[in-house]
């Protein structure tokens, strides 16, 4: 009985950890479709397109109109729409949805148009041959204000106020830094940034 006992919890765990994102995909798709129905029943209507479809044309309306939705929000994103988000929302976002950030700066990338930078992203020379991943997050006449996170979260870090004079590091862009926390250090070639910068 002992011999099931490890390869059981793990079979379990295993398949929670698949689920967990699955229902709530569902559960959101659920959510949408049942918020989109009233509107969908009006165009299947208006359309007359359950004689073409019969009893699913209000559910394929409703996926159309949630992958209408979504193109949109990438357009308007992409056209810089969000970009008058303010300092403070955007650094709120940061501390109470990192994964989403995260999530943002990795798909969206670095467009000039869609990035409102308030933190420059940098690889941070702490010693010879000894790199971190950082953000200046403020500017003074003397000093510069550092965030360090720990990888692969943004909720957790150090803060360090360094003058200006004795630090030393290399600009990158947000999809690189993000790319790195998020996959323990993957995804930047430190040499090619050192290169680049000299």
């Amino acid at each position: 009985m002992a011999k099931f006992k490890t390869p059981s919890r793990s079979l379990i765990i295993g398949g929670l950890f698949f689920l967990t994102p699955v229902l709530f995909i569902i559960l959101l798709l659920t959510k949408a479709i049942a918020l989109l129905t009233p509107l969908a029943i009006k165009i299947t209507k208006a359309f007359g397109l359950h004689s073409v479809f019969g009893g699913t044309a209000v559910l394929i309306v409703c996926f159309l109109l949630i992958i209408a939705i979504c193109v949109a929000s990438g357009y308007f994103i992409q056209k810089g729409v969000f970009k008058k988000w303010s300092t403070s929302i955007e650094e709120k976002l940061f501390v109470h949805f990192p994964s989403i950030q995260i999530l943002k700066y990795r798909m969206i990338g670095d467009q000039e148009l869609v990035i409102n930078e308030f933190w420059d992203a940098i690889i941070l020379e702490e010693e010879k041959d000894r790199y971190n991943i950082a953000f200046i997050t403020h500017t003074s006449e003397k000093f510069i204000t550092l965030f360090i996170p720990d990888a692969p979260r943004l909720d957790a870090g150090e803060v360090r106020y360094v003058p200006k004079e004795s630090v030393k590091y290399y600009p990158i862009t947000m999809k690189q830094a993000m790319s790195g926390l998020y996959c323990f250090g993957k995804g930047i070639d430190i040499a090619e940034v050192i290169n680049k910068a000299s």
